[in-house]
């Protein structure tokens, strides 16, 4: 057992340590902005295949943040603009948050999606991009730098113009 004395001056120092680790290991990181290389992806999509956003440096990125609770009907509606733009060096990366493999692969496969889909069932990837509502879209260029990001609705053609000022 610990005497008391020993307990006392003990105190101060756990305080002060835990205070210490609040103040510099607990800072989350800033929001991604524009100018910052894109925060890494790397995971397997609803098909069980590996992903990594790294390995599409070379392409234009549309990074597409939804929640099937919210955010599906303008899901579907960039499908065209992606068949158009996929071999102009476009790849669309959608990501449902809190959703499973299974409940986004059904809305694929009912909707005929043809780009990337991943299930952020934990959050780990809206959480590093800090999404705090849908959708949230991302275009990265072709070095993997973030080029802009767009909050709430967008019409496909306005998609358009964003990712052709990077393709």
């Amino acid at each position: 057992m610990l005497s008391t004395e020993k307990f006392y001056f003990s105190l101060p120092r756990c305080l002060a340590c835990g205070i210490l680790l609040l103040l510099t290991a607990c800072q989350p990181s800033a929001a991604p902005k524009t100018g910052d290389v894109a925060p890494a992806i790397s995971c397997n999509d609803i098909a069980g295949e590996y992903f990594n956003l790294g390995g599409l440096k070379g392409r234009v990125v549309v990074i597409y943040f939804w929640s099937s609770k919210c955010c599906g009907d303008s899901l579907k509606r960039v499908e065209p603009f992606y068949a158009k733009k996929k071999h102009q060096g476009l790849s669309l990366v959608a990501v449902e948050v809190g959703g499973t493999k299974e409940s986004v692969a059904s809305f694929v496969a009912g909707n005929e999606l043809s780009f990337t889909n991943l299930a952020d069932d934990y959050s780990m990837i809206s959480k590093s991009y800090r999404v705090v509502g849908f959708p949230t879209i991302f275009i990265v260029d072709k070095n993997g730098m973030i080029r802009r990001k767009v909050s709430g609705e967008i019409q496909a053609e306005q998609l358009t113009k964003i990712a052709d000022q990077y393709l």
